[in-house]
């Protein structure tokens, strides 16, 4: 697969362009992120796929068998947890395979790690995790692998990137199957969360023309508007963003009575999440770019202050017994109680190679705070 067929800007999973067509401009230039969580999630999900194949015999004729164990075998982060998720997930689509031959008597068609092509944007693909086709409705079973719940509706928003798979799993099938309801499914084994909703056919064309569409040509417009909301938590662009800044720190400058109405305290309470959010994400992305070099006015890179540990504390016992202390009670006194009780000279020269100081968490700091935050902590 080349790197252009690896990357659609305006790819299903994305939901920020649905929501605001200036996110395309980040969109475009995002890196594909590696992290160990998402390696687990690509690793645990084709676990899952090799089991739903072997046990419902869905054989690859253009691909080489593998065993499970080999699959497992070049895994990075195969573990307990990953085995029960993938079996979780596996056996719900088994089973869901099952339900439906009882319903309809006959056995469904079911679809694996299936590629859907995408004609809203150019150059425009998706991986539905599970298709099953059983009469008159086709299901789409999406595997997430999170810990933040999805739903396939909030208020009376259609999830976009379960929208986005049903209507193009309709597409490819529609010719040859008589589709009329798309049942979509959210599947999160490791919170036990699984949502089920079953829309008709012409319901999800309707949300194509008066949704999708429109939101998919925003987000190819050159002068695409800017528009801030939660969708802004994981666009590559949220950090530097002027729209979502002064959305979050706009503030109503007419002169008002010196306390806030309980009106205006409920009308702030909303906002307060999406500020806080802003303000963290700045705070980041600012000491993320000061560790890689960057120098910000007023700012230097500190550490945060950490307190005296003990790395071996049967050691400092067994010397401060043996010079004629007794350093516990019920546990070994603290740092300072010690000092004072041997005196801090005397403590040194005894255990002073058993006193460590943890470095402390890179800090982003005013120049006139960095000595405070390198200075000792007392215990």
């Amino acid at each position: 697969m080349s790197e252009e067929r690896k990357h659609s800007i305006l790819a299903p999973s994305s939901k920020e362009w649905v929501h605001c067509g200036f996110s395309a401009k980040f969109l475009a230039n995002k890196e594909e992120e590696t992290n160990d969580a998402s390696e687990f999630g690509t690793e645990c999900h084709a676990l899952a796929e090799a089991y739903i194949k072997q046990s419902l015999k869905i054989e690859d004729f253009d691909e080489k068998p593998v065993s499970i164990d080999e699959l497992k075998s070049t895994f990075k982060h195969y573990d307990d947890e990953m085995e029960t998720l993938a079996t979780g997930y596996a056996n719900f689509v088994i089973g869901q395979a099952d339900y439906e031959e009882k319903r309809t008597g006959k056995k469904p068609l079911v679809f694996v790690e299936q590629l859907l092509e995408m004609d809203y944007a150019p150059d425009t693909h998706g991986t539905a995790d599970a298709i099953i086709i059983a009469g008159d409705t086709l299901t789409i079973i999406d595997n997430k692998t999170g810990f933040i719940p999805v739903k396939i509706f909030e208020g009376n928003e259609l999830n976009s990137q379960l929208g986005i798979y049903g209507l193009y799993a309709y597409k490819l099938f529609a010719d040859i199957y008589p589709i009329k309801k798309i049942r979509l499914v959210i599947y999160q084994e490791r919170i036990h969360n699984i949502d089920d909703q079953t829309i008709d056919v012409e319901d999800l064309l309707e949300w194509e023309v008066s949704v999708l569409r429109p939101a998919a040509k925003e987000a190819q417009n050159p002068n695409a508007e800017a528009v801030s909301g939660k969708w802004c938590k994981y666009c590559p662009g949220r950090n530097v963003c002027r729209q979502r800044s002064e959305d979050a720190l706009s503030i109503d400058v007419e002169k008002k009575p010196e306390l806030m109405t309980d009106d205006e305290i409920e009308e702030l309470l909303p906002r307060l999440d999406f500020i806080i959010d802003y303000c963290t994400s700045i705070k980041e992305y600012a000491l993320k770019k000061a560790i890689e070099g960057k120098k910000w006015k007023g700012y230097v890179l500190s550490e945060t202050s950490t307190k005296r540990k003990i790395s071996d504390e049967e050691a400092v016992k067994k010397i401060l017994k043996d010079a004629g202390f007794n350093p516990e009670v019920t546990k070994l006194m603290s740092i300072s109680d010690l000092q004072k009780m041997v005196g801090k000279t005397k403590f040194n020269d005894l255990v002073g190679d058993y006193i460590i100081k943890p470095k402390g968490q890179p800090v982003l700091a005013p120049e006139s705070d960095a000595k405070n935050n390198n200075t000792e902590d007392k215990q």
